[in-house]
């Protein structure tokens, strides 16, 4: 597995390559019609842009993917870790919140919003299922993603050594120092903690997202081989990614989005 950039009719994303069967897609800043400081291409409608613009915005990304806008399915990001199965005919937006979604109908798309937090697409290519994953420090901590490798396979059948995963650019370690709210959390339900957490200045430490939704995963039963990590951070790209943090919580959303080919 690897990212591939690409540039279609103006938009930029990153596509999952090796998946037989399945895409997963990453959107960029790229494209779009949102102004500054939303600029371009801003997918999240919940961040102060346009509706209008926002909505104009999602049908770009579908017509480039091949796609009606209505067959990206979201759902309300809560930071927690319930996943939501999308069945076939679905066409109404959950109201309960959410952070990771699951289906093996074929003509859905999964779209997952984020703008420093991590998404998580996953494909289990047996099964012929497709997992998209939010992941901020909170649903981290919550093991949302092993809770979608095991959904996938209450519902599908899916083995977790098959399942093979994308975790997109997120806010790196570079990035991400956080206090002791966060790190509370983590200690107390993260083993090893302090491998993925290097202290910074008194009651400060910086967190690496990417590393601990990976062991998150191996705990879950999918191989180490099996997770390709993208390790672009949205702070230090930010003129290619939208950052809360970085644009200090005026910023747009990208979208990851997977779903059976």
């Amino acid at each position: 597995m690897s990212f591939v950039f690409k540039e279609v009719k103006g938009l930029g994303f990153y596509e999952v390559s090796g998946w037989e069967g399945a895409r997963g897609l990453f959107t960029t800043r790229q494209g779009g019609v949102s102004p500054a400081p939303y600029n371009s291409l801003n997918l999240g409608a919940g961040g102060g842009d346009d509706l209008k613009l926002v909505a104009r915005n999602r049908t770009l990304v579908a017509d480039a993917l091949g796609l009606e806008a209505h067959e990206i399915k979201t759902v309300n990001q809560v930071h927690g870790d319930s996943v939501y199965l999308v069945g076939d005919g679905d066409t109404v937006k959950p109201q309960r919140g959410h952070d990771a979604m699951i289906t093996n109908v074929r003509g859905i798309a999964l779209g997952i919003l984020t703008a420093d937090c991590v998404p998580i697409l996953m494909y289990d290519p047996v099964s012929g299922s497709v997992a998209s994953v939010h992941a901020g420090w909170a649903g981290t901590v919550k093991g949302v993603a092993g809770t979608a490798v095991k959904r996938m396979g209450e519902a599908f059948g899916a083995r977790p050594s098959e399942i093979k995963v994308a975790v997109g650019p997120s806010i790196g370690p570079c990035c991400y120092e956080v206090d002791e709210k966060v790190i509370g959390p983590l200690r107390d339900t993260v083993r090893d903690w302090s491998d993925v957490a290097e202290p910074a200045r008194k009651g400060r430490w910086m967190l690496d997202l990417w590393e601990t939704n990976r062991r998150i995963l191996m705990d879950a039963g999918v191989k180490p081989g099996n997770i390709a990590v993208m390790g672009l951070c949205t702070a230090c790209n930010h003129d290619k990614f939208y950052s809360h943090r970085k644009s200090g919580g005026k910023a747009g959303r990208m979208m990851a989005i997977t779903l059976l080919a």
